[in-house]
């Protein structure tokens, strides 16, 4: 119901009758600028109006408190919207890109980093934002030549999530033992190498093929055997003294050094000995060993 001021002043009594069933608007000059209806109705808009705006505070303070804590995982972690423009880059997405954040948010991805370009990361990243699918790979990184890293990109609502970490120091570990098990394969099939590798108490942890040939003792015989109970005992005191001094770090070393073989002989050989280091300090010795041709023991000694 609509009336006028004026009239709503002479009838007052009236209208709050009717403000009782439905909210009475009063217009002044043609144009609304009161409504009168009764205070329960009042009440109850009141309290709705009060619990819309805690909800939006609330959403709001928890959307930034998800970002802060974003903030501080170990992952580069870059969100776009539809259009590619850059709304949020956490401090590792920052570190690794070497940009501050007045740089990149709210420039389009590819404008504010030129060097995605061409690169893996882009089509990974158009790929997801067209179609939608999470996409993940380790690929070379386009920050620094020579690194890589491993990427993952998926969709949420209409935003995209860019999600990568340093991985170069994992992909030169898994390089570095594909070498040494090429070298290993290499020194079996060359077939005159003998390699032992020993713990920090100076038992055998692993043998090769060639080492049991040269002593005649297959490879389950040898395990968790200290490698000094194979020398023979009138070298026993020298090895003893190699081994300390390379499983206390003073450096690789070198001696010739006879062993005990399963068909009663002694096996005269070229034993080099050098620490073998792991993430948490010692983890033991690397043997390798050539035997050594009768009447050449002599010859090394000279030289």
């Amino acid at each position: 119901m609509l009336v006028s001021a004026a009239d709503f002043v002479r009838h007052f009594a009236r209208y709050r009758d009717e403000a009782r069933n439905a909210p009475v608007c009063i217009s002044h000059h043609g144009r609304e600028t009161h409504v009168l209806c009764e205070v329960e109705s009042y009440r109850a808009m009141r309290d709705s109006a009060a619990t819309s705006s805690d909800e939006e505070g609330s959403g709001a303070e928890a959307l930034n408190t998800a970002f802060s804590l974003v903030d501080w995982i170990d992952e580069a972690l870059i969100v776009c919207d539809a259009d590619m423009v850059v709304t949020f880059a956490n401090r590792v997405a920052r570190a690794l890109i070497q940009l501050p954040a007045s740089a990149i948010f709210g420039r389009p991805l590819f404008e504010a980093l030129p060097r995605l370009n061409g690169s893996l990361m882009e089509v990974h990243a158009r790929r997801t934002l067209i179609g939608r699918e999470p996409s993940s790979a380790d690929i070379p990184s386009p920050f620094k030549p020579g690194a890589w890293l491993r990427f993952q990109s998926f969709p949420l609502d209409q935003n995209l999530v860019i999600k990568f970490r340093d991985i170069t120091e994992d992909v030169n570990r898994h390089r570095l033992a594909d070498v040494k098990e090429a070298i290993l394969a290499g020194m079996s099939v060359h077939g005159a190498i003998g390699y032992v590798r020993l713990s920090v108490r100076g038992t055998i942890d692993r043998v090769d093929q060639p080492f049991c040939d040269m002593l005649d003792l297959p490879e389950e015989r040898l395990m968790a055997v200290p490698l000094c109970d194979l020398v023979a005992t009138g070298d026993k005191p020298r090895f003893r003294d190699l081994q300390e001094r390379v499983l206390r770090g003073d450096g690789p070393d070198r001696a010739i050094v006879r062993f005990l073989s399963n068909r009663g002989d002694l096996v005269e050989m070229v034993l080099s000995m050098v620490q073998l280091h792991g993430a948490y300090g010692s983890e033991g010795a690397i043997c390798l060993m050539t035997t050594l041709p009768p009447g050449e023991q002599e010859h090394v000694a000279a030289a």
